[in-house]
Order: C-alpha cells, then sequence, then structure tokens
C-alpha cells in the first residue's frame, strides 16, 4: 500500500524566500515610473503649541520643488485613525500634539530637493507647554490635549471579590513597575508611490491595504472603488506601517492627483522613528495575594498607558493589558484597571505583543517574588497556578482543550542546565523563568472575519488569494501548505497571491496573531470547496461513490485500490470541461466575543497561545555585560504547521522581546526624541541572537486549521519577563523598570538594592 505524504508539519522554506534572498523582490522604493516626483513632510519641531501661520514661499523657492501642500489642500475631511471617533489629521491645521506632527507637504523632482523644501517652510507655531507625562496629563488643571479631555480609553475587569480575598491571604506581594517605549525598527523605512490615473494605484509598504484604501479615498473625496492598493514586498512592520502607511498614502494620493504625475513618500530613518507610532510606556502596579500552599487567590492591577499624542490602536492595547494582566493563572479574585493617557509625545498604537509584554514582565516579575517569599520553586508556584483545560481564567472563559500551559512547564522542567555554569570574582550567573498566555484573534477588539478565494487551474496547479499581509512572517507558506494539503497536492504548484485590493477579499487588519488561526481556515474552507469538485468528478470518472475516493501526493486514489489512480490534473480538466466548479470564495468568522462590558466577564478570544520560558545568563559585574547561555522557548501552538516557519517567528519574536528588556529606550527630552537613529537607539542586531531552542506542545485548537493556532507575538512577552527574572536571579537585585541595562545592572549592583 503507498502511504501518503502529508505536507503539514513538514520544514518547509517560505514560497518567496527565493525572490527575497536574491534581491528580485519588488519593494515600495524600487518603484519608477516616467514622470514621478518625491515627496517629504515638514514637521512641527515642537511637541504642543497652535499654528499662527505657514508660510510656503520659500520653500517653492527652491530649486526643483513642484508644489507644497497643507491642510487647505486636502480634499476630503483631514483626518486618518483606527477607530472612531478619528482624531488625527494627515496635516496639522491648528492644534501641534507632538513634535512629530506633519504640518505640510513639499513635492520636488528629487528626494533631495524635497528634503530641502521641507526645511524652507516657515511655520509659526505658538508654543504650550507641554505635557509629557501621564501623571500631568491626569492633574486636574491639565490642559486638554483633546476636546475629549486627556483620558483616551479607560476600561474595569471584575471578578470574584478582591478585598474579601486579600484579607484572607497569607502571604501579599505588592510593587509598581515601568516599561518604555519601543521602537519597530524594521529594516525598510516607510514608503508609498502613488501613481494617478482613471483610478489610483498606490503601491505601499503596509500592514492594512483595505484600511489604507478607505483613509485615502475619503481625504481624496473618491469612491473607494476608484482606488487600488498593491501592498509591495514589506521589510517589516510589527505593527508600525498601519498608521503612518495610510497618513503617507494619503498625501502621495493626494499630490498625484494635483499634479497628475507619480509620487513617491520614502521616510528617512529619523522621520521612521519621529514620526510612526511606538510600543506604549506603561506604568503599572500588581499586588498579589496567596496562601501558604502558592495558591494565588486574589490579584489587583493598575495600568497606565502613555499613548502620545493620538488613539490609534490605545483602545485595543488598552483591552489587550486588561485581559492579560492576571497572567496565565486560575486566580479566584481578580481586579484590572487599565487606561491609556494622551500625552505631546509621538502617539503610540500596534506593536507585536499589543500591551502583552509590559503586563507580562510586571506579572512574572511579582510570581518571582511571590515565590521567593514563599520558599517555593520559581516553575513549581507556576505550575500549582497555571492553567489547565476546564479552569475558568481572568474573563471567566472556560477552553476545554487547547490549554497547554502545564505541558509546556513540564518541557522546561525536565530540560538540563547547561554545563559549566560557575560563579568567580567577576561573573555571575542567573536562571529565570516566565510563563505567557496571549489571546488569539481580535476578540475583545472587533469582529474577526477573513476571506480567501482558492483555484484550481486545468494542470492542477493552485492560486491562493487573501487579504491578510505577508510582512516577514511566513503567512504565504501557511496558506500554501494548508491548500495543498487539503487538495493533495505539492506545495511547489500552490501560488499565493500578493494582496491586491482589487484581486482579493478584505480580510481585516494582520495583526492579533489571527493569520494563521483565522486566515488559514478561511484558506482550508475555500480548498475544501474545490476539493468537493475533484472528488466528485473523480468519482465519476472511477464509477463510484465520492467517500471512496481520496486526493493525495498529486492523484485522485480509490481508497480501496491503490492501483486506481487518476493524476489531479486530469480531474481538474474533466471538472473544468463538466461545469464543476474550481474556483471557491469561502470566509472564516471567528465567534464574536461575548462580554459584559462593566466587568469584562465573558468570552474574549477564539484560542490562547500558553508558553513558558527559561533563560540562563552569566552577568559580568564588572562591565555589567549580560551573555545568554541558554534560552528555552516552549509554546503550545495547537498544531504546527510549518516547523521551520515557527522556529523563525519564535526566534524573531524572541529577540524583540530581548531587545525591549536589556536595550532599547527612546529618549527623550522636552518631549523631542533624541536617539531618532540606529547609532544612538540600540536594536538588536545579529550579534545578540539568543541560542533559542523552540519546543513545541501541540494541544489542538478546534478553531484553527488542522488545529494550529498564532505563535507569532507571545514570544516577546515571555523573552522579556524571563530576561528580567534570569538577571535578577544572577544580581540579587529585583529590576522594576524596562530595559535594564548595562548600567541599570553596575548601578544596582554598586547600590546593592532595588531598581
Amino acid at each position: 500500500m503507498v502511504s501518503s505524504v502529508s505536507v503539514i508539519g513538514k520544514r518547509i522554506r517560505k514560497v518567496d524566500g527565493r525572490e527575497m534572498v536574491t534581491g528580485e523582490a519588488k519593494f515600495s522604493g524600487d518603484y519608477i515610473f516616467p514622470g514621478m516626483v518625491y515627496g517629504t513632510v515638514k514637521r512641527a519641531g515642537v511637541p504642543a503649541g497652535r499654528i499662527k501661520s505657514i508660510d510656503v514661499t520659500p520653500a517653492n523657492a527652491v530649486p526643483g520643488v513642484v508644489d507644497v501642500l497643507v491642510a487647505a489642500d486636502i480634499p476630503g475631511p483631514n483626518l486618518i485613525g483606527i477607530l472612531p471617533p478619528l482624531d488625527q489629521p494627515v496635516l496639522a491645521s491648528d492644534e501641534i500634539r507632538y513634535a512629530g506632527e506633519s504640518v505640510a507637504l513639499v513635492v520636488a523632482e528629487s528626494a533631495e530637493a524635497a528634503r530641502r523644501g521641507a526645511q524652507a517652510v516657515a511655520v509659526e507655531i505658538e508654543a504650550y507647554e507641554p505635557i509629557l507625562t501621564v501623571d500631568a496629563a491626569l492633574a486636574p488643571d491639565a490642559r486638554k490635549i483633546h476636546e475629549t479631555g486627556n483620558v483616551t480609553f479607560s476600561k474595569k475587569l471584575r471578578k470574584g471579590e478582591v478585598e474579601s480575598a486579600f484579607e484572607r491571604a497569607d502571604i501579599l506581594v505588592e510593587g509598581d513597575y515601568e516599561t518604555s517605549f519601543q521602537e519597530h525598527a524594521y529594516l525598510e523605512p516607510e514608503t508609498v508611490c502613488a501613481v494617478p490615473g482613471r483610478r489610483f494605484t498606490l503601491y505601499a509598504s503596509c500592514q492594512s491595504p483595505f484600511h489604507i484604501r478607505g483613509h485615502v479615498a475619503a481625504n481624496l473625496g473618491v469612491p473607494a472603488s476608484s482606488v487600488k492598493v498593491i501592498q509591495a514586498n514589506t521589510g517589516g512592520s510589527f505593527g508600525g506601517k498601519d498608521d503612518v502607511a495610510t497618513e503617507i498614502g494619503a498625501l502621495a494620493c493626494i499630490a498625484a492627483q494635483r499634479l497628475n504625475r507619480p509620487v513617491m513618500i520614502a521616510h528617512e530613518r529619523k522621520e521612521s522613528i519621529v514620526g510612526s507610532n511606538l510600543r506604549h510606556a506603561a506604568r503599572i502596579h500588581i499586588k498579589t495575594g496567596a496562601l501558604k500552599d502558592g495558591r494565588i487567590i486574589a490579584r489587583e492591577v493598575r495600568v497606565l498607558l502613555d499613548g502620545g499624542a493620538y488613539a490609534s490602536e490605545s483602545p485595543f492595547v488598552t483591552m489587550k493589558t486588561l485581559i492579560h494582566a492576571a497572567g496565565p493563572y486560575n486566580i479566584e479574585n481578580v481586579s484590572v484597571e487599565s487606561t491609556s493617557i494622551y500625552t505631546n509625545k509621538t502617539y503610540c498604537g500596534a506593536f507585536r505583543g499589543f500591551g502583552v509584554p509590559q503586563v507580562t514582565f510586571a506579572s512574572e516579575s511579582q510570581i518571582d517574588e511571590l515565590a521567593e517569599k514563599l520558599g517555593l520553586d520559581p516553575l513549581e508556584i507556576r505550575r500549582i497556578n497555571g492553567l489547565r483545560a476546564g479552569d475558568p481564567n481572568a474573563t471567566g472563559q472556560i477552553y476545554e482543550q487547547s490549554v497547554g500551559l502545564l505541558e509546556t512547564i513540564e518541557e522546561i522542567a525536565k530540560r538540563p542546565e547547561p554545563a559549566g555554569r560557575k560563579d568567580d570574582d567577576r561573573h555571575v550567573h542567573g536562571t529565570g523563568y516566565a510563563a505567557v498566555a496571549q489571546g488569539i484573534s481580535n476578540g475583545a477588539e472587533g469582529i474577526d472575519v477573513t476571506g480567501a478565494s482558492v483555484q484550481m487551474s486545468q494542470d492542477g496547479s493552485v492560486l491562493v488569494g487573501i487579504g491578510l499581509t505577508e510582512l516577514g512572517q511566513g503567512s504565504r507558506t501557511v496558506y500554501a501548505l494548508i491548500a495543498a494539503e487539503v487538495l493533495g497536492v505539492d506545495v511547489d504548484s500552490v501560488s499565493v497571491r500578493s494582496v491586491d485590493t482589487d484581486a482579493v477579499h478584505d480580510s481585516g487588519p494582520t495583526v492579533a496573531s489571527r493569520s494563521t488561526t483565522v486566515g488559514g481556515m478561511a484558506v482550508h474552507k475555500a480548498a475544501s470547496e474545490v476539493k468537493k469538485s475533484l472528488v466528485s468528478m473523480a468519482a465519476l470518472m472511477m464509477k463510484t461513490e465520492g467517500e471512496n475516493i481520496e486526493l493525495r501526493d498529486g492523484f485522485a486514489v480509490l481508497r480501496t485500490d491503490e492501483s486506481a489512480r487518476i493524476p489531479i490534473a486530469s480531474v481538474a480538466t474533466a471538472a473544468y470541461w463538466t461545469g464543476f466548479p474550481l474556483m471557491n470564495l469561502a470566509f472564516s468568522k471567528a465567534p464574536e466575543a461575548n462580554f459584559d462590558d462593566e466587568t469584562h466577564q465573558g468570552d474574549v478570544y477564539i484560542a490562547y497561545n500558553y508558553g513558558t520560558h527559561r533563560m540562563d545568563v552569566r552577568v559580568d559585574t564588572l562591565t555589567g555585560e549580560v551573555t545568554v547561555l541558554n534560552h528555552l522557548a516552549a509554546h503550545d501552538v495547537g498544531r504546527v504547521i510549518n516547523p521551520l516557519g515557527l522556529e523563525g517567528q519564535v526566534e524573531g519574536a524572541s529577540l524583540m522581546g530581548f531587545g525591549l528588556a536589556h536595550m532599547e529606550r527612546i529618549q527623550y527630552v522636552d518631549g523631542i526624541i533624541q536617539n531618532a537613529n540606529f547609532a544612538d537607539y540600540a536594536v538588536p542586531s545579529i550579534k545578540d541572537r539568543l541560542p533559542t531552542a523552540t519546543i513545541t506542545v501541540e494541544d489542538p485548537n478546534p478553531t484553527g486549521p488542522f488545529g494550529a493556532k498564532g505563535a507569532g507575538e507571545p514570544p516577546v512577552a515571555a523573552t522579556a519577563a524571563v530576561f528580567a527574572n534570569a538577571v535578577a536571579d544572577a544580581v540579587g537585585v529585583r529590576f522594576t523598570r524596562l530595559p535594564i541595562t548595562r548600567e541599570d545592572i553596575l548601578d544596582a549592583l554598586k547600590r546593592g538594592n532595588h531598581d
């Protein structure tokens, strides 16, 4: 008997890998069109104030400048944003709310001429005293940054009776924790290229093409059908190429409309940092109560997020921190309040993890402190309290399967410590542990629907179309594998479209680790409908019933007779001429979140990714240098679609968490970013690559394709938290602020107390 070869779970190189490594891939900045001109924005340069006048005459006098746009030149509402009511102008017309605010667009024959023109624009601003901290923003007499006030969004979660539970607790631990702003630091800065015509075509390095299309059309004053957005190959995003791509996409199209010439806007690195969203800085207060046996019976959390000048995705991040602040634990009594605040800093929005890294660092730091007070092993306290199938989580949601947290703990526990770990006069060693849970899908942040098409040609090759974007995470490979598995063909015969709003269905934003889970299910459903046609046709050809036909290894095979087989290409050709449909558009809709808006008790996410990390470090007490000797990352991913891709996701996310924990800190002085470049903003490089070992637990997720669930975000949170715990174990000092830099370590060692 010939056995079927499944492609699911095989180590498959990225389907678009060759074009990336050979340089064939075309990014937004690679497009060149006849007559193309270049745009650069003039930025406010002050964090708060009112525009008194804008004089574009000096800019128009710069050689090469062909046009200058101000707010009054925008045909539409001059507004962008993620959620209504929209609060961010494309170009500021009155109020200045952060130093990177765009006030004018200069268009010129060359990028250099556009930059000179932008420098020449004369903007007179009546400066205000900026509001630069959440405390200043919340002060009773604080100036209102927006008419609605200085609170962007605030929500509460209530489960059980926290105060009475604290009274019953044998041990109480309480503390404050802080995290810094973080820059996305993708290698490719934000770039768009707009081409005018009967319809506008926008080539964009972006994350949400349909979101961009809607805002571009609105600000152009045309129907959405008049705008086509093509997602060019995108050199990283991590949540950053959403708001800013919308801003510069709208500006490029408006300029292209005025000039009837293609317009490119490509940020330089400084612009990328000062003019696009960051990760929210956070201040978190946690109080945890436990019994002597280690069971946590109460937790109270207050989260304050510095959201900067505009709302962006602060409401979503606020919700994520609210729901995840209790950690991956079965705690009967929980009280959480999460609030995002406007300040006169660069606005904050989506960033890989959506607030979960901040609260996980705080939560897991305190779990270690609690274990120390109770005299428990750090893994044991996590084992005692970790969620199991059938346990209610912080929102009271119960999952009967795909809750593999305890399995990830056991996987970590059975791994031996690295050899040769020995302290000396200069070096100390430490081991840290951290557990994480991250909700998969939009969940509390909104309805989650994805559409995907699958089409088979007569030669048996397959074309997949989906509106979710490939940002380097390998989603195109995952979709190809899913379609190949369902249709019984080799993955090399499957192609996945690049995203073009004319050619694929609106699938919502590529966020929330939803691509594999929700997007993959849409591909699975569409492929399954095409499979029905193939099976029906093969059954006619073999004069049997459809249930006797199996598609595998490129053939339609009779289950009862392995020798009876027809190439799928022949079946597809016959199906075409018989009139059996070989194309299907299917939709995957996650169950809508159903919870009480006052207490946030109810069902929120379709699944969670659970994980446990361990890190072994060596700290040089003379220099503060931290060497990561060993990093184990165990995650319950439901089902592994592509092990190679999964390892890339875990390693990349872990390095990003390491940067948050140890290196990256945006430096503000009077509301102005001082380190808006890669010379002064420390970001991990290939030399900082962690020795990460990816360990998978497969507890199938009933809402995902073949049981899979997303894994791209949770390692960020777990790695940031485990690094902090490992360093604390090594030096004997509990750090309560991220990042923990070499200087912070040396200072703490000198002082010998808490930071």
